[in-house]
């Protein structure tokens, strides 16, 4: 009863959270927020501006329709943070410099003749002709309106920013004192002897060191640009398959098989497998060589019509396929053309082309030649297989009116055709099919799901995770997801892995997960290493700190004994011998009969700042402790074009890095906040 009078006392708090719940199942969390005056919460900050909640919610609803992101949602939000970056980082540049992109210059990059880059390879598919682009403006035309603002808005921020890029490109250039440098350090060259103890050969038993040292190296190299780390999260995982067992096929077969006699009869073959079949969209459709396995191909074109065939199994899925209706095929034609574009001469300059086609039959070597359509032009003035409609009307008469064979000259908006029909009326079959794929019952997933929940129930933390992973099934190999990114959507072989990337991102190091369905399979996984952004905790670079010292400790040790007496006595002391490296480079990253992989650049330059004759001292190298000594003069060489090569070469490189390196610095100094992955 005093229960039950405290909540009479509070019924006005209860109905509030009651609504609030309610609402929740309703409005999206963002909105629900905002109604308590947390609508501007950041997700993220670029450039000192804060990306609220709001309006990243706004961005990605704008982007997500423009692209088949189907369902991929960490690729959806990757991609809008990394147009919305761009935006934020080049605005200031584009405004400065007054980089704009006028509707008139949008129609030109998008439907002209100069497509864009971006526009080419993202729309067009890296096509590009004149039947392409009139099927893309349709598109645009009958799009909905707010898509095609967004599709406008995205066209105009990439051409903005390829304008800026060529500005870079045209702003590069080697000078002659690049030049001649670049040419020195390739084809200056000396020879010299030396001795070295790689640190591979020396064993590290023979070495002493301490958890002190470790930690004493770790304390003077955490700051190291090479050590500072990026927030990442690592860990190992293993798969628990979830496959279709026979009796799951044999049910799917069956199920298919009790379909057989009413689609046999069916009145109308294509509603009866549309409404049948998993994938209605191909229920009834003109069958296509290679479709279907061979023999079935053989009866679908042999046999009477009305056969049904099946069920049998295809590339993972059941089928049951019958052949409806033969005919011809009066509503598609095939074609190739030569355009010229001016108006003025084009007919004149058909005619002539023309009259060569028909006396050699060598359209396909004019088109190439002649023809000013990009895109068909290449590929011998072929445009394929159309259906009405999908050319301009005089080009589209002429194709379906004109008899196979014949050429024919025809005007259109874009300017003069040659064209000839190579194939109409053609023959199809059109088949009904009602298909299933072959995948797991809703009992096979559950017992699937209870063999992972089992074992994720067993290992609490990572030491119990390794044991029982020995034990599955006489062994599972665990998989290796190292340094995940924030907003990673893979991790290892897994793709659409946002799940695992989330969950990594919320657990605590050394914490199991429970079962997650990704792909075909369930994964558990144990979270084994956590990095932040900045200066690497001693833990998380121990292994690396550790091999470290043992280094510097064989280094300590050999340097005292190989600086005293010649090469010869040197490398009898560390039981070596008196090694040779001839007409070595600047370019080289390490002496070539050395055993060495490592960049070795003080060992280098070493034997170029050695004068004729000098022995060096000991020399610590990234792999290991030498000493040089240089017997004869650099061989200069000389260029036999005043460095002219070298500076065009040297110029080509600067051009092609410049957009990167530029965008790279502008977005360090951005200092970038990603707080994508803590709203998971």
């Amino acid at each position: 009863m005093a229960m039950i009078e405290k909540i009479r006392q509070q019924r006005g708090l209860l109905l509030v959270m009651v609504g609030v719940g309610l609402l929740s199942f309703l409005i999206p969390y963002d909105a629900v927020m905002s109604l308590f005056g947390n609508s501007n919460a950041a997700i993220g900050e670029i450039d000192g501006q804060s990306i609220s909640a709001q309006e990243w919610q706004r961005a990605l609803q704008d982007r997500e329709p423009l692209f088949q992101y189907q369902g991929n949602e960490q690729s959806l939000s990757n991609d809008t943070w990394n147009q919305m970056m761009e935006n934020i980082i080049y605005q200031d540049e584009f405004d400065a410099l007054g980089i704009e992109v006028s509707d008139e210059e949008y129609e030109e990059i998008t439907f002209g003749e100069l497509l864009s880059p971006f526009v080419k390879s993202t729309i067009y598919g890296g096509k590009d002709s004149t039947a392409l682009k009139e099927q893309v403006r349709k598109s645009f035309d009958g799009m909905d309106a707010k898509m095609a603002d967004n599709w406008k808005k995205l066209i105009k921020q990439k051409r903005q920013k390829e304008k800026y890029d060529i500005m870079l490109r045209k702003g590069a250039f080697a000078n002659s004192v690049d030049a001649k440098w670049a040419f020195k350090t390739a084809n200056d060259k000396v020879s010299v002897d030396f001795v070295v103890k790689t640190f591979a050969e020396i064993p590290d038993s023979t070495i002493t060191w301490t958890e002190s040292d470790v930690r004493a190296y770790y304390n003077k190299h955490k700051n190291d640009r090479e050590y500072r780390q990026e927030t990442s999260r690592s860990v190992k995982y293993l798969n628990f398959p979830v496959q279709a067992t026979p009796t799951d096929s044999s049910s799917l077969r069956e199920s298919l098989e009790a379909l057989t006699a009413d689609f046999r009869t069916a009145k109308s073959d294509s509603m009866f497998a549309a409404n049948n079949a998993g994938s209605p969209a191909e229920a009834y459709q003109n069958y296509t060589d290679g479709m279907l396995p061979a023999d079935i191909e053989g009866r679908i074109k042999g046999d009477s019509l009305g056969t049904v065939m099946g069920p049998f199994a295809h590339n993972g899925r059941f089928f049951l396929v019958k052949s409806s209706k033969r005919g011809t095929d009066n509503n598609s034609v095939e074609a190739r053309h030569i355009l010229i574009k001016d108006k003025a001469t084009g007919k004149t300059k058909l005619d002539s082309l023309k009259n060569v086609i028909a006396k050699s039959n060598n359209f396909e070597e004019m088109a190439k030649q002649y023809s000013e359509d990009p895109g068909s032009g290449a590929q011998g003035g072929s445009l394929g297989k159309f259906g009405r409609g999908q050319m301009v009307k005089p080009f589209e008469d002429a194709c379906f009116n004109g008899a196979v064979g014949s050429l024919q000259i025809v005007e259109s908006d874009f300017g003069w055709h040659l064209i000839e029909v190579t194939g109409k009326n053609f023959p199809y079959t059109k088949i009904a099919q009602i298909d299933r794929t072959i995948e797991p019952s809703s009992k096979t997933v559950k017992s699937a799901y209870a063999l992972a929940k089992e074992f994720s129930l067993n290992c609490a933390d990572t030491a119990s995770f390794r044991m029982a992973a020995d034990t599955l099934n006489g062994g599972t190999k665990l998989i290796d997801g190292k340094n995940i990114k924030p907003n990673a959507t893979s991790v290892a072989s897994l793709t659409d892995a946002g799940e695992l990337v989330g969950w990594a991102y919320g657990a605590e190091l050394g914490e199991v997960s429970q079962p997650m369905m990704i792909g075909k399979d369930y994964i558990i996984a144990a979270l084994t290493e956590v990095k932040e952004k900045g200066v690497p905790t001693f833990e998380n670079v121990y292994d690396v700190m550790k091999a470290e010292t043992i280094k510097e400790k064989k280094a300590e040790k050999y340097t005292a004994m190989m600086n005293e007496g010649s090469l010869a006595d040197i490398a009898a002391r560390i039981s070596s011998d008196v090694k040779k490296a001839e007409n070595v480079s600047m370019r080289n990253s390490n002496l070539p009969t050395s055993g060495v992989s490592m960049p070795e650049n003080a060992v280098i330059g070493a034997c170029f700042g050695l004068s004729t004759g000098t022995m060096s001292k000991a020399i610590v190298g990234k792999g290991g402790v030498y000493v040089i000594q240089r017997n004869a003069d650099i061989t200069v060489a000389e260029s036999v074009d005043n460095y002219q090569s070298d500076m065009d070469r040297a110029s080509a490189t600067y051009q092609q890095k410049a957009a990167n390196s530029v965008y790279n610095s502008f977005k360090e100094a951005a200092q970038v906040e990603d707080n994508r992955y803590e709203r998971r």
